[in-house]
């Protein structure tokens, strides 16, 4: 669930992340160790990968749209973390399985309880809906909803 805050910088940062071509994966605000962290994870469309060079330049643009723009929509200190989301990225919303689906991704998906004798998942999505998704297992096709998985990334093979 988005906050107001995580919306308004969402909103904020959507025309530089249209002029860069660039794909907003996920963006959170949390705390650690009590510092505040503003987590943007940026790609690039189409199953392309963001370069260090791209990465440093979005990140000077956020940077300098964060420190002029007013009101602050973050007033108090924070860190500001831009990064790729990896390739072991965070699946969260429903168009994270699609993607992952499109490209013949390898998923692990941890369960909040035991679905046929175990609570983590591996497999590639068979299909998928607004409630949840088909993976397809060494053990056969398993159905899940949204509301059963704990937490979901693309499991990588080397």
């Amino acid at each position: 669930m988005t906050s107001k805050t995580e919306q308004v910088v969402i909103d904020l940062i959507a025309p530089i992340l249209k002029a860069h071509d660039d794909l907003l994966w996920d963006l959170t605000i949390t705390k650690e160790g009590g510092q505040k962290i503003l987590r943007i994870l940026i790609d690039k469309p189409k199953h392309e990968f963001i370069t260090m060079d791209e990465l440093t330049t979005f990140t000077q643009d956020v940077n300098e749209l964060l420190d002029t723009v007013e009101p602050d929509p973050i007033p108090e200190a924070y860190m500001l973390d831009i990064s790729s989301p990896g390739a072991d990225r965070p699946l969260k919303e429903n168009w994270h399985f699609e993607w992952a689906k499109e490209a013949n991704e390898n998923i692990l998906v941890s369960l909040f309880t035991n679905k046929n004798g175990q609570k983590r998942w591996q497999g590639k999505i068979q299909s998928l809906d607004q409630d949840g998704l088909v993976l397809k297992t060494e053990n056969g096709d398993l159905p899940l909803t949204f509301d059963e998985i704990a937490k979901a990334i693309l499991d990588v093979q080397f």
